[in-house]
């Protein structure tokens, strides 16, 4: 029997979304080189994304089927696309009459409504559509193959639950499902009817639980850390994914992430580095800061695409930049825990400049004011480019000093990125940041709440790239403020009552920042006492990046795991 692999995915580097992209850019052709396995990707059709919808013409449609769903048949196109896996992507064709679309996401994949009649999500309903298309797609691409299929978070997962009621016990499929993130979805009998798939043999609340009794172990997540915070960290084990802890603690076995980026160091600038002569470095970093105030200095703002500070006033050229990137995700992120630490700092210092890439999430640009309130505040040393900034954003990173990471918690982590762009990192100790980043033991900020997480990865004698900070353990309340935390109940666009001001009153955001504030003032301090030491940590940053992460050791390890 001719085996197969499949991974099923909701995003893709051609509907990106967040970090579930990056990876399906590197791991399929890494798990079909090491396995010699024919491996392909399904994915949605989304229709609205631009990276999507112009790849049409290169596509093949290979089949046709209709799916029953929601009292209606619905015909799926199946499209393949081949680069060096091929991508299979699933394309439903609605009648123009129809009173709702599937995968209409725009900005990102996810960013569809939400219905009115029962608040019933429209995510959701992809999400169970995906699945019944993706289980039927397998059956056509190889009817008689073995598949083995990786499915990528819960809108992923609703496949195994149509793979299970169409072949029920018997199924010849081994499932995997992968964790890159802790969100789930409610379900009932009423919406799995609809959808064509009340006839489970078995039930569940949400699409986790249901899924998690159908998949083969072990469950895995994208690094080894998170594993262990999904079961022992509060946050995730006692607010994100109580219903399922007992599914998952037992099972769940971590797999790092190769790095998202090639180093973008030139190869004699990092010899040089490693054999002690950072002299090359330091001219690199200032040729890069000096292209990226031109390109600041040259950029036209509009109203989609602002300035949040003055580009007139800001230059920082003797003083280091701190980055922040990636999507606005309120449970995550910790875009507002930035803007509280860098206040203080600036308060009391003007001696670094703080540049924010945020893309915006679900609460748009509304629901990160709050940078903007910074930047006017300190208009000569914050600046934010709320957009994707693709012309600006790796020059900027390349000429700073640091990337920064507040996450809440993180399952893998950019940290990688910023490294591989020649910055080192300050982070929060949490999931994948705490690998990543080897801390300076030194600093004033390397605690005991940085010290027993980031023992478990990092010797005393190892180099440092970078700074870990981390709140103290055992807060009063903090199992309160956590929850405060992920109910987001704040007015996003009311400045008394945002997201900053709300989460700023409690006594955990309270810590965080005070710790993250002290860990900007350690980096600052070594960028402008001892630059040769700074320099060292990032050749060690890039390293040790190298040196321990790849998607080839990823790939393998989920080779020797899986069922092929």
């Amino acid at each position: 029997m001719d085996k197969h692999i499949a991974f099923i995915t909701y995003e893709t580097p051609y509907a990106p979304g967040g970090g579930i992209a990056a990876v399906m850019a590197h791991l399929p052709q890494a798990v079909q080189s090491v396995s010699q396995v024919p491996t392909f990707v399904l994915t949605p059709f989304h229709f609205k994304i631009e990276k999507t919808s112009r790849l049409e013409a290169e596509m093949d449609t290979i089949a046709s089927f209709a799916i029953n769903f929601y009292s209606k048949q619905i015909t799926v196109e199946v499209k393949y696309y081949f680069t060096d896996v091929g991508w299979i992507f699933l394309k439903p064709i609605l009648p123009k009459s129809s009173s709702f679309q599937l995968f209409s996401g725009t900005r990102h994949p996810y960013d569809v409504h939400t219905l009115s009649s029962k608040s019933q999500s429209n995510l959701l309903l992809d999400s169970l559509f995906f699945g019944k298309a993706a289980a039927g797609a397998l059956e056509i691409i190889c009817p008689d193959c073995h598949w083995t299929i990786l499915m990528q978070d819960w809108e992923a997962a609703t496949c195994t639950l149509a793979l299970v009621q169409k072949d029920g016990n018997k199924s010849i499929k081994s499932s995997y499902l992968t964790m890159h993130n802790s969100y789930d979805s409610g379900i009932n009998q009423e919406i799995l009817a609809g959808a064509g798939l009340e006839e489970l043999p078995i039930k569940g609340h949400t699409v986790l639980e249901t899924a998690l009794q159908l998949v083969h172990d072990p469950v895995f997540t994208v690094s080894e850390q998170f594993a262990l915070d999904l079961s022992g960290e509060i946050f995730q084990s006692e607010i994100m994914i109580p219903h399922i802890t007992h599914q998952v603690s037992q099972r769940l076995y971590g797999i790092n992430n190769g790095p998202f980026i090639d180093n973008q160091l030139p190869e004699q600038v990092l010899q040089a580095g490693l054999e002690g002569d950072v002299a090359p470095l330091s001219e690199w970093k200032d040729l890069k800061r000096t292209q990226a105030l031109e390109i600041i200095r040259s950029f036209n703002p509009t109203r989609e695409e602002p300035i949040w500070g003055d580009i007139n006033e800001f230059s920082g050229a003797a003083l280091p930049w701190f980055v922040m990137a990636g999507r606005d995700d309120s449970r995550q992120k910790g875009y507002e825990l930035a803007c509280l630490a860098v206040d203080k700092f600036l308060e009391q210092s003007d001696q670094a400049c703080f540049i924010f890439f945020p893309i915006p999430g679900d609460e748009g640009l509304e629901g990160i004011q709050f940078i903007q309130d910074l930047a006017s505040k300190y208009p000569a040393r914050v600046l934010c480019f709320p957009f994707l900034f693709r012309e600006g954003y790796f020059p900027i990173l390349q000429g700073a000093a640091f990337g920064m990471m507040p996450s809440y918690y993180e399952p893998f982590g950019m940290a990688n990125e910023f490294f591989l762009n020649g910055s080192s990192c300050l982070g929060r100790a949490t999931g994948g940041i705490i690998q990543q980043i080897v801390p300076y033991r030194d600093a004033k900020s390397f605690n005991n709440a940085v010290s027993t997480r980031s023992d478990r990865w990092h010797s005393n004698q190892a180099s440092p790239s970078g700074f870990l900070f981390r709140e103290e353990d055992g807060i009063e309340n903090a199992l309160a403020d956590w929850q405060a935390i992920n109910a987001a109940d704040y007015i996003i666009n009311k400045p008394g009552k945002n997201r900053l001001k709300k989460r700023g009153d409690l006594t955990l955001i309270r810590k965080m920042s005070s710790e993250m504030n002290s860990c900007i003032n350690d980096a600052d301090n070594l960028y402008t006492s001892d630059r040769v030491k700074y320099f060292e940590f990032i050749i060690s940053g890039i390293s040790y990046i190298r040196n321990n992460f790849s998607w080839e050791l990823a790939a393998q390890k989920y080779v020797d795991k899986i069922k092929i």
